[in-house]
């Protein structure tokens, strides 16, 4: 059996609460007052195009919610979406101990916009744990496509047998599952240290 040497996160949903999903979203049109079914119709035909880093915040802003005069500001917004961002306490401490190990190269594999990711990086210190970020916004690819799967197996030059992904929706770990990678499942984030431990990865 080939050595797994190279691990993958998600963020949102396994060591950080989600970026900026239908809750936050939602909970966002109720503070601030406006209407979220039609704001929400709205971020779905960018939403794609978001993530994959190829408009900017600000042009995000504008076409979802800014569309018409407002009374409160951009920058209210943008602090309310980054206040959305939590840690997952016990993934980090698993983070801690995988690091402390030094058996494996650790890397994220996430979707996520260009500057709430950046954001989120800075802010929960992600460097101190992942080398490096195989994000949609910086690939211009997005989980789960199977091209962004096989764009970081070309980047590490590595075979996917020789990879575990973790995350926590299905639909993403199918598509790793076809480019051949070992998944890790995790709808739980409070089950990743014993997930881990039976797949022998955390000792």
């Amino acid at each position: 059996m080939t050595k797994i040497t190279y691990l993958f996160f998600d963020i949102g949903g396994v060591c950080l609460s989600n970026g900026w999903d239908h809750i936050s979203r939602e909970q966002s049109a109720n503070l601030f007052g406006y209407d979220y079914a039609e704001s929400d119709n709205r971020h779905y035909e960018i939403v794609l195009q978001f993530e994959k880093g190829n408009i900017s915040r600000d042009d995000y802003l504008d076409e979802v919610i800014f569309y018409k005069k407002r009374d409160f500001s951009k920058k209210d917004v943008i602090e309310f979406m980054e206040s959305q961002s939590v840690a997952h306490q016990n993934s980090f401490d698993v983070l801690g101990k995988l690091c402390s190990q030094g058996n494996y190269h650790i890397s994220t594999l996430n979707n996520e916009s260009l500057e709430l990711n950046e954001f989120r990086i800075k802010k929960f210190g992600l460097s101190k744990y992942f080398t490096n970020f195989f994000s949609s916004c910086y690939l211009k690819m997005k989980k789960p496509e199977p091209e962004i799967y096989q764009a970081v197996l070309r980047i590490i030059q590595k075979k996917g047998e020789q990879c575990l992904f973790v995350d926590d929706r299905e639909e993403n770990i199918e598509g790793a599952k076809k480019c051949g990678f070992h998944t890790l499942h995790l709808p739980q984030v409070e089950d990743l240290e014993k997930l881990l431990k039976e797949k022998g990865i955390l000792k």
